[in-house]
């Protein structure tokens, strides 16, 4: 096919603009100001963390960092971010960059520019740099991101319930959870009515957190996730790295254990409120949520007397984990200014800002030396020794993982599946995702 010179000429400059935002993000080094030669122009970011935190940032940190001035930052809610991108790329009103956790990484992967790896950007730099779960985005063709948050699964826990019923701490194995803990917290009538639950497992639309908690699970049972090499996916949540066991149908047994009424766990049922409702009103004794909704339940409810936790971990776990949101900042293939993308990247995602974007949120920084100085906060202390243990897997969309996981469960607790009939079908399907 011959092409016009009008089209020969756009190619070579879209082929110039690209190489050169391609220089840049190589060379990019962090908290450091743009190059003053290259013209920033305006630079639009979407991200799925709430804006007022974010744009108060920029307004207070502009005489410092100029360049902020010229970027502007718009929520979207992260289940409607991949929809909401679609639509304004279709009419060239797309950001330039996006700032969203790995759940969307997946499905936004082929919008994205792919930072090669070079002598400026190494694999080695990448782990030195950031904690391990947030290596999530450098995948086999290069860096789809660069990590500025963390937002780890754990376990908030009413402390007035714990020291009346005489602990003093959380249990810290699930053994001690379920074996020692639970026939003593647990609250029900002679016809089981739950009066007050201890945790909320075992359905999953009243669960707020059921996605991150089926996920936590998984990782504590070792699974391998999803591994990529190029555009090929390899789905192995039910292999797990220590040798043994399938990881996602030990999670979906576990976790439905806590919904079948004739279960000496039964704790949770689909008529009860959503569980977070159920934690600030005080009727529920453990509620795992992420670090960053201690705040929110806080003000929700300012008598409740809590506090957070790590996860339980089996007794005899040689390793400890936790699922959580990783969030980073990448630029779009679509963007109609990558040259003034890639000149501020370095500026959003050095560590300067992007350690404050992580605290004023709640949020762990992702950078290594930063968790490593530890947090003051109340909940920071936990959150930042917590962050590191935190992973996260490549789901392929989470709308229809919720659709597929949400599936399993029912099925197991309506018993229309056994737990490998249901885990089995939900493999199936989510491979079809891909």
């Amino acid at each position: 096919m011959k092409l016009r010179p009008f089209e020969l000429v756009m190619i070579v400059i879209f082929g110039g603009l690209a190489a050169l935002a391609l220089f840049l993000l190589a060379t990019f080094k962090g908290n450091s100001e743009p190059d003053p030669s290259v013209t920033i122009g305006s630079v639009t970011v979407w991200g799925t963390i709430p804006a007022l935190q974010v744009t108060d940032l920029f307004v207070e940190k502009a005489k410092e960092f100029p360049a902020l001035t010229q970027i502007t930052y718009r929520y979207v809610d992260p289940k409607e971010l991949n929809t909401k991108l679609t639509e304004a790329i279709s009419y060239q009103q797309g950001p330039d960059m996006v700032l969203a956790s790995h759940e969307n990484l997946a499905a936004l992967r082929s919008r994205i520019y792919a930072f090669p790896y070079d002598k400026s950007t190494q694999l080695v730099d990448i782990r030195s740099k950031y904690l391990d779960g947030a290596q999530i985005f450098a995948m086999s063709d290069g860096l789809y991101g660069y990590p500025i948050a963390i937002d780890p699964l754990v376990m908030y826990w009413n402390k007035d319930i714990l020291t009346n019923e005489g602990y003093l701490e959380p249990p810290k194995t699930w053994e001690k959870l379920i074996n020692d803990m639970f026939p003593t917290l647990i609250q029900r009538d002679f016809d089981r009515t739950i009066k007050r639950s201890v945790v909320s497992m075992g359905e999953y639309t009243n669960v707020r957190n059921s996605f991150g908690t089926i996920s936590m699970l998984m990782l504590q049972g070792g699974t391998k996730g999803v591994t990529e090499n190029g555009r090929e996916y390899q789905i192995q949540l039910s292999v797990s790295s220590q040798g043994a066991g399938n990881p996602i149908r030990s999670a979906a047994d576990f976790y439905t254990r806590f919904s079948k009424s004739s279960n000496e766990q039964y704790s949770w049922n689909r008529s009860l409120p959503e569980d977070r409702l159920q934690f600030i009103a005080g009727d529920l004794v453990f509620y795992f949520g992420y670090g960053s909704e201690a705040g929110e339940i806080e003000r929700a409810n300012p008598n409740l007397n809590f506090d957070i936790a790590e996860v339980p971990q089996g007794a005899e776990a040689t390793v400890r984990r936790t699922y959580g949101k990783i969030y980073a900042l990448s630029i779009l293939k679509s963007s109609q200014n990558i040259n003034g993308a890639a000149a501020v990247l370095p500026v959003l995602a050095g560590s300067a800002i992007a350690n404050e974007i992580a605290t004023r949120n709640n949020l762990v920084p992702a950078y290594r030396a930063t968790v490593a100085a530890g947090s003051n906060d109340i909940y920071g202390r936990t959150t930042y020794k917590t962050a590191p243990i935190t992973f996260g897997w490549l789901n392929p969309d989470r709308n229809a993982t919720d659709e597929i996981f949400g599936t399993m469960v029912k099925d197991i607790n309506e018993n229309r599946r056994d737990v490998d009939g249901a885990t089995g079908d939900a493999m199936t399907k989510l491979r079809a995702q891909y």
